[in-house]
C-alpha cells in the first residue's frame, strides 16, 4: 500500500504520454509570413486527347515516387510518367487473379503498384508495367487502404450503418465507426483499438433511400510510424501510433467556423436530388496530407481570390505555418472533401473541368 502513490503517479504519466494530452494551437503560426497566398506553376496537363484512355470521371488521383501520377477512373487504372505522358492502363476487368471489378484505393510502393478492391475483398500487386506480381486476400475484413506502413499497409474497417433505424420522416443521423488495422504483405490483418466514429445522415423517400456523409475519416501517415487522423466536424487532429496501438496527442485550434449554406434548395427544379443536411457549419478540416513529415490541414476557410487556408502542423502539435492555396475554378466547400486532388512534396495534382466539359489532370509546383 505504501507504494500506491508512486504507482498511481506512473499510471498518470503514462496516460498523459499515451492518449490524454491535448494541445491547443496558438493564435498565430510560428512563420512570420503566415497568411500569404502561394503561387502555383503548372508542370504538366494530362488530356485524354492522348491515345489509350478516356476520362469519364476520375475518382482518385495519387502521385508516384518518380513524379508521375496514378488515376483511378471507371474501369481504368492509369499510370502517367513524370512528364505527364500516358504509360499504361493496368485495369483488367473480371473476377480472376489480378482482375478487378472496382478499385477503392490505389498507390505505388517502391517498384510495386497496388490496387485495393473491397468487394470481393483483395489487394492486387503489379509491377509498374501492369504485370501481376501477386494477389492477396486479407484474412479479416477491411474497407479502405489508407497508405503504406513500414513493410505493410495501413488499412481501416468500418461498422455497417444501422439503416433500419432510419424511421423519422426528417431523416436520422447514424454513427459509422472506423477501426485502424495493419496488414502484412501476406494479408495478415492485425486490428487495433484505435476507433474513429463518423456520422452519416440518411432519409427514406418514396421508393428511394438516400444518405450522405456528415463527417469523414481523414488519415495521413507520418514518419516514424505515426498517423494523423481527423473524424470530427470541429477542428481536431489526433496523432496515433497504430503499431503500438496508442493515441499520443490531440491537436485543437480555436477556429472560426464557416457557416454551412446548402448548395441548392433540396427541391430545386432541374437540380439533382439532394439531402437537406442537418448541419450548421462545414467541417473545419476538409482534407489531411502528410508533406515532408508535417501535417497539412486543408481547412474550410475559402477566400475568393486567395484560395483555401492550409495549416501546417508538426506531429508534436507545433503550429508552424499557414497559407492560402488556389483551387481550380468551380471547386468549393461542398465538393472539397471528396474532390480528386493530392498534395505530395511541393506538388498539387488536381482534376480540372474545362468550359467545354472536358476533364484534365494537372500537376502544379507549389511555390512556398
Amino acid at each position: 500500500m505504501k507504494q500506491a502513490p508512486s504507482t498511481l503517479l506512473s499510471i498518470l504519466l503514462i496516460s498523459a504520454a499515451f492518449g490524454q494530452e491535448t494541445v491547443t494551437l496558438p493564435a498565430k503560426p510560428a512563420n512570420p509570413r503566415a497568411g500569404r497566398v502561394l503561387e502555383l506553376r503548372e508542370e504538366f496537363r494530362i488530356s485524354d486527347a492522348q491515345d489509350g484512355f478516356f476520362f469519364r470521371g476520375p475518382s482518385i488521383i495519387q502521385p508516384t515516387p518518380e513524379g508521375g501520377v496514378l488515376v483511378v477512373d471507371k474501369n481504368e487504372f492509369l499510370r502517367f510518367d513524370a512528364a505527364g505522358k500516358f504509360v499504361i492502363d493496368m485495369f483488367r476487368a473480371g473476377s480472376g487473379p489480378g482482375e478487378l471489378r472496382q478499385i477503392e484505393n490505389g498507390l505505388v510502393r517502391g517498384d510495386e503498384v497496388l490496387a485495393f478492391q473491397e468487394s470481393p475483398m483483395k489487394c492486387v500487386f503489379m509491377d509498374r508495367d501492369g504485370k501481376l506480381l501477386r494477389e492477396v486476400k486479407p484474412d479479416a475484413p477491411v474497407s479502405r487502404l489508407l497508405g503504406t506502413y513500414g513493410d505493410g499497409l495501413l488499412m481501416a474497417a468500418n461498422s455497417a450503418p444501422a439503416f433500419d433505424k432510419v424511421q423519422k420522416p426528417e431523416g436520422d443521423i447514424l454513427d459509422v465507426v472506423w477501426t485502424l488495422k495493419l496488414m502484412s504483405a501476406e494479408g495478415t490483418v492485425e486490428s487495433t483499438t484505435l476507433t474513429y466514429p463518423t456520422r452519416w445522415f440518411a432519409k427514406r423517400l418514396p421508393g428511394a433511400f438516400i444518405a450522405n456523409n456528415l463527417t469523414f475519416l481523414l488519415c495521413a501517415p507520418l514518419e516514424g510510424g505515426l498517423v494523423a487522423v481527423t473524424n470530427e466536424g470541429a477542428y481536431g487532429i489526433q496523432i496515433a501510433d497504430p503499431a503500438k496501438n496508442t493515441r499520443l496527442l490531440t491537436i485543437r485550434r480555436d477556429y472560426r467556423r464557416v457557416k454551412y449554406e446548402p448548395e441548392k434548395p433540396a427541391d430545386a427544379a432541374g437540380g439533382s436530388r439532394r439531402l437537406a443536411e442537418p448541419r450548421e457549419y462545414f467541417n473545419d478540416i476538409q482534407r489531411l496530407f502528410a508533406v515532408e513529415g508535417r501535417i497539412w490541414a486543408v481547412t474550410s476557410t475559402l477566400v475568393p481570390g486567395k484560395g483555401v487556408l492550409i495549416d501546417v502542423i508538426g506531429p508534436r502539435g507545433d503550429y508552424l505555418d499557414s497559407f492560402y492555396l488556389p483551387l481550380p475554378k468551380g471547386v468549393g466547400l461542398h465538393a472539397l472533401a471528396r474532390y480528386p486532388l493530392a498534395i505530395a512534396g511541393r506538388s498539387l495534382i488536381v482534376l480540372e473541368e474545362l468550359e467545354d466539359g472536358r476533364l484534365e489532370v494537372v500537376k502544379y509546383e507549389i511555390v512556398t
